[in-house]
């Protein structure tokens, strides 16, 4: 914010070529000569019928260097054709194609945009048999390259958000101290308790081992 408040730096660098957006943009000095039209501009403006839309001619190319910001600033100075509708600006019905009267101009002193903001256009005249149209050309659309152009999506993008993102509750987990649930106490009776096959035969083995020893006692005492 001190940077904008001081403004920029009174020496600024000028190109005749700059590239942005995709786009090859050329000061009108620059490449009348040339047999591409690349000095065409259009700004579009914020209705969606167009009728606020501005289309011209660059005339110069700046960088700014502001104190603080590492980053120059481009921006371009226009000269902009009359943007009210049929009067400097018209929409052809048939074709839906965007006509210019290249005589009229925008009086109002509003020529710097910034070149994040620009499209490249070029401007094609009728032929010359067409007299209805005489002073009129058609505004043909350059397709940027390496961008896919979105109409639905704004132009500007805030910085800062205003509204906070939902904020989910804490949750307190619990420590599981062991797997077994030992709120459920069950009782058992000793006597509800079957004994196992293994068990059952080890006991008949030691009261069949405990017989035979007092047999054995016995034949003893009778001899």
């Amino acid at each position: 914010m001190k940077a904008l408040a001081w403004g920029p730096n009174s020496c600024a660098t000028e190109w005749n070529i700059y590239f942005v957006n995709g786009y090859q943009f050329h000061t009108k000095t620059w490449g009348e000569a040339k047999k591409t039209i690349n000095f065409g501009v259009h700004v579009k403006g914020v209705t969606k019928n167009g009728q606020d839309d501005f289309y011209g001619v660059i005339q110069h190319i700046y960088e700014l260097k502001y104190v603080g910001i590492t980053k120059k600033i481009p921006i371009f100075y226009c000269e902009w054709f009359d943007p009210r509708m049929d009067v400097g600006t018209r929409v052809n019905p048939t074709y839906n194609l965007v006509e210019i009267k290249m005589s009229g101009r925008y009086i109002p002193y509003d020529p710097f945009i910034l070149s994040q903001k620009a499209r490249q256009v070029s401007y094609v005249p009728y032929p010359k048999i067409c007299k209805n149209f005489r002073g009129w050309c058609v505004v043909i659309a350059t397709k940027p390259r390496g961008y896919v152009e979105v109409d639905h999506i704004p132009n500007e993008l805030p910085y800062q958000v205003d509204e906070m993102s939902h904020v989910l509750p804490i949750i307190t987990i619990e420590l599981v101290e062991a797997l077994v649930d030992t709120s459920i106490l069950l009782v058992v009776d000793d006597n509800d308790i079957q004994p196992s096959h293994d068990e059952e035969d080890e006991n008949l083995n030691q009261s069949t081992s405990d017989n035979e020893e007092e047999d054995s006692d016995f034949d003893k005492m009778d001899d």
